[in-house]
């Protein structure tokens, strides 16, 4: 498969909605906190072994999908966003970027455009260390979502990156061959990529640098 994503698929350049590869979350038994999200079908149905797995141990305890597939165009949106509150502040792009990295992807960078990546439940690391239902959880997810291909990308630990996400769980079967084709691409064409790369500062900033840093530092277990 490495060779043969496509690079829009890759930077999230489509249209989930109407993939056929794609399935509507809020069609399923997941519970969602929000109409129209999608995933791509195997690990739509590797979650919904999950969560019918642990509402058996833990019935009462909040497995909710709170984000699924995000296609450039969102992801734009909240990089936007985030750029014109802080840009004015910094007046740095490099800084600017840096900051907005902290919590949020480039648009093209993020895991979240392949349809093989959930956040589950809450995007806060201090629910999963200090609330109860929280602990529960993540020692849950820790223990047994790699029994159905799940890896937890931005782990403790990494040189770089992303800070520690809980709640971030990636299909690691498909996530790996997309993982592998986005490094291959950005090493032997490299300006294919970038110049499809269109956000705010993107020309201001050490572009293939951060994607190298951000995309390609995941745990181990994600690309084994």
């Amino acid at each position: 498969m490495a060779n043969t994503v496509p690079l829009n698929k890759l930077i999230g350049q489509f249209n989930e909605k109407t993939d056929k590869e794609f399935v509507a979350l809020d069609t399923t038994v997941l519970p969602v906190n929000k109409s129209g999200m999608y995933l791509q079908k195997e690990p739509t149905e590797q979650l919904i072994k999950a969560y019918q797995a642990f509402k058996q141990q833990h019935p009462n305890i909040p497995f909710i999908i709170v984000s699924a597939t995000r296609n450039y165009a969102y992801q734009n949106s909240i990089w936007q966003r985030k750029w014109n509150t802080l840009f004015p502040k910094f007046n740095n792009a490099q800084r600017t970027a840096q900051d907005i990295l902290q919590y949020s992807s480039m648009p093209g960078s993020s895991r979240h455009h392949w349809g093989t990546d959930i956040d589950i439940t809450s995007v806060s690391s201090d629910y999963f260390h200090h609330n109860q239902q929280g602990k529960i959880l993540y020692q849950w997810l820790e223990e047994n979502m790699p029994k159905y291909g799940f890896c937890r990308p931005f782990n403790e630990g990494r040189s770089g990156g992303y800070l520690p996400e809980e709640w971030h769980w990636s299909y690691q079967p498909i996530a790996k061959a997309y993982l592998m084709a986005y490094k291959t691409a950005l090493q032997q064409d490299t300006q294919s990529v970038l110049s499809q790369l269109n956000f705010d500062g993107h020309d201001k900033i050490t572009l293939k640098a951060l994607l190298e840093e951000y995309v390609l530092n995941v745990n181990t277990e994600c690309i084994n």
